[in-house]
């Protein structure tokens, strides 16, 4: 074999194995990750974040009509000092 081919198989090998290393890597991660991860504490919070989104958005509307009643209120007084 020429010494080009004997290189590139060598880098091979070495690329196959930091694949495979990091395949472990990740694999060894992930199994982690799911021990640690609580799957009723998701459960559980499911409800709670609907609860929540529905509170933003009732929060939300409260704040936009608040803006819309005082920016309503100007105008009516800057109509007021017009006349």
């Amino acid at each position: 074999m020429s010494a080009p081919r004997v290189l590139l198989a060598r880098e091979k090998e070495l690329l196959l194995a930091r694949s495979t290393l990091c395949r472990l890597r990740l694999r060894s991660q992930t199994a982690a990750l799911g021990g640690a991860f609580r799957w009723r504490g998701v459960a559980f919070s499911i409800p709670a974040l609907a609860r929540a989104a529905r509170f933003g958005a009732a929060a939300i509307r409260v704040v936009f009509l608040a803006k819309l009643a005082l920016s309503l209120v100007r105008h009516a007084r800057t109509l007021g000092r017009a006349r």
